[in-house]
C-alpha cells in the first residue's frame, strides 16, 4: 500500500454480577450418516477444545449436543431449554461446528434468493447427478436449520437476559457454494439446495461481507456479537492443530485466544486475534464480526485474564517434555518458568523453577531446568514463557515451469531455459537463508508470454511479487527473496503482554470528517482510492505508547506511526490509560497493491520509535534500542543461526488484517 498522507490517543478479573451465570451450549455435528451425503468433519475435536476453553474461563452450564442429538428439533429443543434456563444478566456462549449450506429463500427477503442454514444431523443432499423437484427441495429443506429460524431463538435469549447480558454465537462452518480451497476438507462448499429453474429467475448481489446473522437492535434486549469463520462466498476450511489432527479453523483460533485474554479486552479485540491466528493458518479465509456488541467488554467484564501457558508432557530429573513446540512461541533459547497448574498471572505467585529451551519441533520442546522441580505429577505444572526468542527459518524456493520443449523464434518461452535456471540457482545459493528444494515456501514462476515473472507463496497460491526476468535481474531477485524472509518474521512476531492492551480501528473518512457509524461495522475491507483515520483505545491500567508499521502484500514496510515528515512524533505517541484517541489531523489514503494488508500495531510502556528503522532499512538508528526497536532492526538483517530475545514485561505486538480490493 502506498499512503498519501494528509494533515488537517482496573480490572484483571472481574467479580460477577450478584445472580449472573455464565452459561454455553455447544453444537458438534461431524459423523453424518453415509445418506445423507455430507462428509464427516471434526466437530466432536472442536466441542473438546471450546469446552476445555470456556472452563478455563469459569463457565457454569455448559451443554454439548453432538450428532444424531443435533437433529433440526433437537436443535430447537436445546435451544427453547437454553432459554428457560437463563436468567437476566447472564452471559451466553453459542458455538455450532458442522457443515453450512445455502438454501433457496421461500420468503423473498433475500436479494440473491438464497438463505444460509446450519446442516443439522437430518439433512440430506439430493442423489448425486439429479436435479430435485420443487416437491423435493420443500421435503429436504426440513433437514436444515435455517438463520431466519436461529434469530428467531437468539432474539428470544436476549429478551430473556435483558440488556444486562450478552449473547456470543461462534459459528465455523460455510455458508458458500463455490466449492472448496486447497485440499483441505470444507465445511459445506455443496451448491445451494434450490428447485429447478432457479438460477434463470433474476435474483440480485448478496453482499459477501454480510452480517452471519442479522438481529434486532432493541435497547432493552442483550447485546449479541457473531463470530464466523468465513464471508458468505467463502468456504470454511479444516486446518490442524498443535497435535496436528484436523480442526476447525475458529474453534481452534477461539480456543487459543482465550488462553491469552487482556484486562479490559473488547469482542472486537478478541475478534482482531481471532482474525490473526486464521491468518497463519489458512490465509485465503476471511472470518466476519457482527452484532451490536463488538466494543463491549468481553463476557461484561467478567472474565479470566490468563497468561498464554504451555503444559507439560513428562519430567525427567532436570529435564522436561513440553506439549507445545514452536507453533506455541517455544523456541531454542527462549526462557522459561514453571508454575502450579491453574496459575493466571504469573506476577502474583512464585515460581516451581526456571529454565531454557535446548530443543523445539513444531509441535513440542524440551527444556533443561536450572534445578529439579518439586512436582509429582506433570499435570500438576503450567510452563510460562519469560523471555520469548524470535528467528527464522532458512526460506526453501523452487524454481516453477523448468525446461520447456521448444521455443518458437522471435516468441516468449513459458518455462526457463537450462541458461536461466543455472543464473537464477546462483544467485539463490548465495543468499545465507535460501534453500532450494523440492518442497518450497516459494516458487519462482515464469510468467506466460510476458517478461515479468512471479514469485508465488506455496501454501495458498497467492502471488507475493513480481519481478521483470527474474533470470537477469537477479540481484532484484535476491532483494524480493530477503523482502518475504522479512515480511514473514514481522507477521509472525506477535508478543501478548496482558497489561499492554491496545485497540485500533480504522475509521473511513467521508467528505473529510470519520465516519464514526462504520467503527462498529464488520467489513475489514477497502477499495483503492479510500480514506481513513486512526482511532487508538488504551484498555490497560498504564500509559502506553502506540507505533504502526504498514506490511504490503508484497513485503514492502511504511512507517504509520509515528511519520516525523507530517509532524507526527514518537513524543506524540503516548495514550494515557483508559483514555480513546482518534488522530482527526491525520488521513490515510489507500493506494494498491491490491489484496491483505497488515497494520503491525506495538504497544510499549517506554517510548519507541520505528519509523526511523522503516524508513533507513534497518541502518538509521543507533545505540541504547528497545526491544520492540532492536527487534524489526533485526528484520531487515536476519540470519537463522541468529536469535532476538524480548521479556514478557516489553509491551505487546498484534496484526490488524484488513483488506484492498479493485474499484469495481
Amino acid at each position: 500500500m502506498k499512503i498519501k498522507l494528509l494533515i488537517l490517543c482496573s480490572i484483571a478479573f472481574s467479580t460477577l454480577c450478584y445472580g449472573q451465570t455464565k452459561r454455553a451450549l455447544i453444537f458438534a455435528i461431524g459423523n453424518y450418516p453415509e445418506e445423507s451425503g455430507w462428509t464427516t468433519i471434526a466437530s466432536l475435536r472442536d466441542d473438546s477444545l471450546i469446552r476445555k476453553a470456556l472452563q478455563n474461563q469459569k463457565f457454569q452450564d455448559i451443554q454439548v449436543v453432538r450428532d444424531n442429538g443435533a437433529t433440526v428439533n433437537g436443535i430447537k429443543n436445546s435451544l427453547n431449554d437454553l432459554i428457560t434456563r437463563s436468567k437476566p444478566g447472564d452471559i451466553v456462549v453459542i458455538h455450532f461446528s458442522s457443515h453450512g449450506e445455502q438454501v433457496e429463500d421461500l420468503t423473498g427477503n433475500k436479494p440473491d434468493g438464497l438463505e444460509e442454514s446450519i446442516v443439522a444431523f437430518d439433512a440430506k443432499q439430493p442423489p448425486y447427478g439429479t436435479e430435485p423437484t420443487k416437491e423435493e427441495i420443500l421435503k429436504l429443506r426440513k433437514g436444515y436449520f435455517l438463520d431466519n429460524a436461529f434469530g428467531v431463538y437468539v432474539d428470544k435469549l436476549r429478551e430473556k437476559l435483558g440488556k444486562n447480558g450478552d449473547v456470543v454465537i461462534f459459528m465455523d462452518l460455510c455458508y458458500a457454494g463455490t466449492g472448496t480451497r486447497g485440499i483441505a476438507k470444507t465445511r459445506g462448499g455443496r451448491p445451494p439446495l434450490v428447485s429447478p429453474g432457479f438460477y434463470t429467475r433474476k435474483h440480485g448481489i448478496s453482499n459477501n461481507n454480510q452480517p452471519v446473522l442479522q438481529l434486532g437492535n432493541e435497547k432493552d434486549m442483550a447485546s449479541y456479537v457473531v463470530i464466523g469463520a468465513a464471508r458468505a462466498n467463502e468456504s470454511d476450511n479444516e486446518t490442524f492443530d498443535d497435535t496436528q489432527h484436523s480442526i476447525g479453523p475458529l474453534s481452534y483460533a477461539v480456543s487459543k485466544v482465550f488462553c491469552s485474554l487482556d484486562s479490559g479486552m473488547t469482542y472486537r479485540s478478541l475478534f482482531a486475534r481471532i482474525q490473526s491466528i486464521m491468518n497463519d493458518k489458512l490465509p485465503q479465509q476471511h472470518p466476519v464480526l457482527s452484532g451490536t456488541g463488538q466494543d463491549r467488554r468481553l463476557f461484561g467484564g467478567s472474565f479470566v485474564t490468563q497468561k498464554p501457558y504451555v503444559m507439560i508432557d513428562k519430567i525427567s530429573g532436570t529435564e522436561i517434555t513440553l506439549k507445545g513446540g514452536k507453533f506455541a512461541g517455544l523456541d531454542v533459547g527462549a526462557k522459561v518458568a514453571v508454575y502450579p497448574s491453574g496459575t493466571s498471572n504469573i506476577k502474583d505467585n512464585k515460581s516451581l523453577g526456571t529454565g531454557t529451551v535446548t530443543k523445539a519441533g513444531l509441535y513440542n520442546a524440551v527444556v533443561h531446568l536450572d534445578s529439579r522441580i518439586a512436582l509429582k505429577q506433570a499435570a500438576l505444572g503450567w510452563v510460562f514463557v519469560t523471555e520469548q526468542v524470535f528467528k527464522t527459518t532458512p526460506v526453501n524456493v523452487a524454481i516453477a515451469n523448468n525446461v520447456g520443449k521448444s521455443v518458437s523464434r522471435g516468441g516468449l518461452s513459458t518455462n526457463f531455459s537450462p541458461n536461466e535456471i543455472i543464473r537464477i540457482q546462483r544467485a539463490l545459493r548465495s543468499l545465507p537463508d535460501v534453500k532450494l528444494s523440492m518442497r518450497p515456501d516459494i516458487n519462482i514462476a515464469r510468467g506466460k508470454d510476458s517478461g515479468v515473472d512471479s514469485i508465488i507463496i506455496s501454501s495458498t497460491g497467492m502471488m507475493f511479487d513480481t519481478i521483470v526476468n527474474a533470470s537477469k535481474d537477479t540481484t532484484r531477485l535476491k532483494k524480493k527473496i530477503k523482502a518475504y524472509n522479512q515480511y514473514c518474521f514481522l507477521k509472525n512476531m506477535n508478543v501478548y503482554d496482558p497489561e499492554a492492551n491496545l485497540e485500533v480501528k480504522l475509521v473511513p473518512v467521508i467528505n473529510g470528517e470519520p465516519d464514526t457509524l462504520h467503527a462498529s461495522a464488520h467489513d475489514t475491507s477497502f477499495t483503492a482510492g479510500d480514506k481513513f483515520m486512526i482511532w487508538v483505545s488504551n484498555k490497560s491500567r498504564r500509559n502506553l505508547y502506540v507505533n504502526i508499521l504498514d506490511i504490503q502484500p508484497n513485503g514492502v514496510i511504511n512507517a504509520i506511526l509515528p511519520n516525523n515528515g507530517q509532524g507526527i512524533f514518537a513524543d506524540d505517541l503516548m495514550i494515557p490509560a483508559g483514555t480513546n484517541f482518534l488522530f482527526k489531523n491525520y488521513i490515510i489514503t489507500l493506494y494498491p497493491p491490491y489484496g491483505k494488508e497488515i497494520f503491525k500495531v506495538f504497544a510499549s510502556v517506554d517510548k519507541i520509535d520505528l519509523e526511523n528503522i522503516a524508513t533507513s532499512h534497518g541502518e538509521g538508528k543507533r545505540g541504547s534500542l528497545r526491544p520492540f526497536e532492536m527487534l524489526v532492526q533485526k528484520s531487515y538483517h536476519l540470519r537463522s543461526a541468529d536469535g532476538q530475545y524480548i521479556g514478557n514485561d516489553s509491551g505487546s505486538s498484534y496484526n490488524l488484517y484488513f483488506e484492498i480490493k479493485k474499484p469495481q
